[in-house]
């Protein structure tokens, strides 16, 4: 394969729809929130690119997933206890 074959291959990725839901569900959180993708993932992953890296393709574990759900989860209550 030549370069431009590889680059042109990469245009095309392909995300799973259970990590294009994940995506879209951090998305609404962090528009609810106010949260930066940074501190989202440093807040719940302790990796601050997790996010910006899901956008480009990056593919998380299941246990990954789950810590990540719990964090939203757990800081959504707290978001709507303090609004009450």
């Amino acid at each position: 394969m030549t370069g431009w074959e590889i680059s042109c291959i990469s245009c095309f990725m392909i995300i799973h729809p259970t990590i294009r839901s994940l995506i879209a569900e951090i998305d609404a959180f962090r528009a609810r929130t106010g949260m930066s993708a940074t501190a989202f993932g440093t807040n719940s992953l302790n990796d601050p690119k997790f996010v910006s890296d899901l956008h480009k393709g990056r593919t998380p574990s299941l246990s990954t997933m789950d810590k990540v759900k719990a964090f939203m989860q757990a800081n959504d209550r707290v978001s709507a206890e303090s609004a009450a």
